[in-house]
């Protein structure tokens, strides 16, 4: 019997070129999709990092700019305090300024941030300065809130202010839109039969001129249950001004990371100023 030997050969060197183009195509692909998993991570984590500083300097203004013109917590020793709210006045009433070559960028505000009884208001004053608020974006995009001031000029460039952005964020647009609704309601105080004494506080009010006046019951300066209230007719045309004034502030905030300019987010908040502008609806 006769052995064949089978002689073994090996792959030719184009089987190999073949064989490390496919291989190094595979691991290509496998690099390719490693990395753009791992660049949409980073990119979620920086937009969420973005968005999470956004929202928080977004909380700040809107909680502070809605206690725009609170003058008392207590209103039945402060009753004159609520007819003619000193924060309501040209220099302490909510306004919206341009600021370092930016448009509609500050805003500026008072309230009794102390609750002082009486509140009392007068500019320039160190007892003021603790009651003047606002916010301005920097022309090299640093939000900045006022701590304090002395007035609310149009340039907001008084008193003292305190940065609320973080390093890595860059706020590259901020506007501040103020709105005010005229509505007309019941005024706080009547005299309906031109007594000199309220309704309801009459010691004898079926006399056309009383002697005496007593306090406590329809008087107080409310539209209360049972008394008979003026209502407001003014439409809010000049010259001739509404009694109340709704305010509302829309704000557009605009941002991106300083490292990674394509990061990029606009958020958008309606504030309510919750201390509605009265005006005394019988001049």
């Amino acid at each position: 019997m006769s052995i064949t030997y089978k002689q073994q050969t090996g792959i030719t060197l184009i089987e190999l070129m073949i064989g490390l183009l496919v291989g190094m195509i595979v691991v290509a692909g496998g690099i390719s999709v490693f990395t753009t998993s791992i660049k949409g991570q980073t990119d979620n984590q920086q937009l969420s990092r973005l968005n999470q500083d956004m929202r928080a300097m977004m909380d700040i203004m809107v909680r502070d700019i809605r206690r725009a013109g609170f003058v008392t917590s207590n209103p039945d020793a402060n009753l004159a305090s609520l007819q003619n709210n000193p924060f309501f006045s040209a220099t302490t009433d909510i306004a919206v300024w341009d600021y370092d070559g930016g448009s509609d960028n500050c805003t500026v505000y008072a309230y009794n941030s102390d609750n002082s009884n009486p509140p009392v208001v007068s500019l320039p004053s160190p007892s003021t300065q603790g009651k003047l608020f606002g916010f301005r974006l920097n022309s090299d995009g640093i939000l900045s809130m006022r701590k304090s001031g002395n007035a609310n000029n149009v340039d907001c460039t008084d008193g003292s202010w305190e940065t609320i952005t973080e390093p890595d964020v860059e706020v590259t647009d901020l506007t501040f839109t103020l709105t005010s609704t005229p509505l007309n309601v019941t005024s706080m105080a009547t005299d309906s039969d031109n007594d000199g004494c309220y309704d309801g506080d009459e010691t004898t009010p079926n006399a056309s001129n009383p002697t005496t006046c007593v306090t406590g019951t329809y008087g107080n300066g409310l539209c209360d249950t049972g008394e008979a209230c003026n209502t407001c007719t003014r439409d809010g045309t000049a010259p001739d001004p509404a009694c109340l004034y709704v305010r509302n502030v829309a704000i557009s905030l605009t941002a991106r990371l300083r490292d990674d300019n394509t990061v990029t987010q606009t958020i958008t908040q309606q504030v309510r100023v919750r201390n509605d502008k009265f005006l005394s609806a019988i001049p």
